[in-house]
């Protein structure tokens, strides 16, 4: 599993995210969670005023790179 976090999101504080990830660790699931310094909710919409081209290009980089080895 991958998750891209916006560290702007103010519906997914810092603290919801540690504590995904360690129920995630916890649980044995492979996953990797990494945070977009800067970035807002939705920051890959390109229809939004959130839209972030660095994120969003890094998002998709990190997406297509888990279906590649996961395929």
């Amino acid at each position: 599993m991958y998750f891209g976090h916006a560290d702007r999101d103010h519906a997914l504080p810092a603290e919801q995210i540690e504590r995904l990830e360690r129920a995630l660790t916890e649980a044995g699931v492979r996953h990797r969670c990494e945070v977009y310094a800067g970035a807002g909710h939705g920051c890959t919409q390109s229809d939004t005023a959130a839209y972030d081209e660095a994120a969003d290009e890094r998002h998709w980089a990190a997406l297509l790179g888990l279906l590649r080895r996961a395929f």
